[in-house]
């Protein structure tokens, strides 16, 4: 049986409920699980994830600090992939994975980028932004970040 969906209100900052659907999120939680446990509706899990720029700016954020710590234990990994791969040069055996772990200690730059914001300022001006070009909107502006924050508010604050 669905959950009762809890009407959206969040004066500052981000609810409980929030909090500990980001922690589940960054886990691998599906949003149907992430539900059942913070004790809301899936549908409003997803609108968060969706149209919730708060919501989204500390998902992106949570999901940065994640990676930045398995990028440092991959990093620690080096010396020893280094090792290895010293050990292995004059042989044929182990030498991949060896050479792969000191290729992936590098990556952070290429991965951490594409997360997201941590700001929600940024991603409603991102959004906007992208509103503008598909010429929904003829430029950037305060009136255009305002529409989209009631527009969003207003999907977030719809029954599921």
């Amino acid at each position: 049986m669905e959950k009762a969906t809890k009407s959206y209100k969040r004066e500052h900052g981000l609810t409980m409920e929030q909090l500990n659907a980001i922690d589940l999120l960054i886990t691998g939680k599906t949003d149907k699980e992430v539900a059942d446990v913070v004790g809301v509706n899936r549908v409003t899990i997803t609108k968060w994830r969706n149209y919730d720029f708060y919501f989204q700016a500390e998902l992106n954020k949570s999901r940065k600090e994640i990676w930045n710590v398995s990028i440092d234990r991959m990093r620690a990994l080096v010396p020893k992939a280094m090792e290895r791969l010293e050990q292995e040069f004059e042989h044929k055996h182990g030498w991949k994975v060896a050479l792969e772990i000191i290729k992936l200690a590098g990556v952070e730059g290429k991965h951490i980028n594409n997360i997201g914001h941590e700001s929600s300022d940024k991603i409603i001006n991102e959004l906007a932004q992208k509103r503008a070009e598909e010429k929904l909107f003829s430029s950037t502006s305060d009136y255009t970040k305002q529409q989209l924050l009631a527009e969003f508010q207003q999907l977030l604050s719809e029954e599921a």
